[in-house]
């Protein structure tokens, strides 16, 4: 049960991190200017953490030689992931986006626990997880619905490809649960585990930049006096996530942590709409998104029924 509260705690955290490298995006030139200040704060951090707690950053190049090649790239699942989610809010808007990355992820993390994809300990699909997944999708689904102000109808239709694309950025963040969790059994640490893996994306988002050519220059949006100090923070508040979902992984499967953190991201993203935190709008929360989180969390007790029953 401490695992799954943790899970939950891990998700809250999400939205704030929007929030916060929302704000960023507008004093930086673009959004992968944004997204590599993000991942390097966040290095940058599980560096100092990761020398405190382990004594060393280093990999022990003769140990590593052994794990297959896939072990070091949740860094880069991660990037393609969010720098696909930049691209596509624009275009199908928050609520298709939201859903189809949280069914990708769920359908996605289910198959790996399953068949022990990536070497991780398998979780059969039986009857009570599929119950609790579909519980958890549909009631996001409501939550998510029931939260949008209006429909826009006289938006363009967008092609099929941008839905699919949605779905592949679940899929992605599915992969980087998996191969994050796996990492961290390998180093023993997951701090050591999310320091690796945001170096990994530090890396890829640093050779974006450079050949995208987008302008190093910060500045303060229209309409204001100053840049808040706590718009760097959002690489913090990732790298907590990244290292709570290493942590978590390997304990409860992928499917579980996945189902947990979303449980979390939808709770914080209603406080963030109640209360406006962090510089964004109020937005009253209603009714059946409060009873969309309560069904979320009904979901989560299902899925571990066999457990909570034993």
């Amino acid at each position: 049960m401490m695992y799954l509260v943790l899970g939950v705690a891990i998700g809250v955290l999400m939205p704030n991190q929007s929030a916060i490298n929302n704000r960023l995006r507008h004093a930086v030139s673009t959004p992968w200017v944004m997204a590599a200040i993000s991942f390097l704060v966040g290095t940058a951090c599980l560096l100092l953490l990761t020398w405190t707690t382990v004594g060393t950053v280093g990999l022990d190049p003769g140990h590593l030689s052994a794990q297959p090649w896939w072990i070091w790239s949740g860094g880069v699942f991660g990037v393609i992931g969010m720098t696909t989610n930049v691209l596509l809010l624009p275009v199908i808007g928050a609520l298709y986006s939201t859903v189809l990355n949280l069914t990708a992820q769920v359908i996605t993390t289910l198959i790996i626990d399953h068949f022990g994809l990536f070497d991780v300990d398998r979780y059969p699909a039986d009857a009570w997880r599929l119950l609790g997944a579909s519980i958890v999708m549909l009631a996001a689904v409501l939550a998510v619905v029931a939260g949008r102000s209006r429909v826009q109808a006289d938006r363009p239709a967008p092609s099929r490809g941008w839905y699919l694309a949605g779905l592949g950025i679940g899929v992605c963040f599915g992969l980087q649960v998996a191969v994050n969790g796996q990492l961290t059994l390998v180093l023993g640490s997951a701090i050591h585990s999310a320091f690796v893996s945001f170096l990994v994306g530090t890396i890829v988002l640093i050779t974006l930049v450079v050949l995208t050519r987008s302008p190093l220059r910060l500045r303060v949006p229209d309409g204001e006096t100053h840049n808040p100090w706590w718009m760097w923070l959002g690489g913090v508040l990732g790298a907590l996530y990244v290292t709570g979902v290493a942590f978590l992984s390997p304990l409860i499967g992928s499917a579980v942590t996945v189902v947990v953190v979303q449980v979390g991201l939808i709770a914080g993203a209603l406080l963030v709409d109640q209360f406006g935190l962090l510089s964004a709008p109020k937005r009253a929360v209603r009714p059946l998104q409060v009873i969309g989180l309560l069904l979320m969390i009904t979901g989560v007790v299902v899925m571990n029924a066999p457990k909570i029953l034993a």
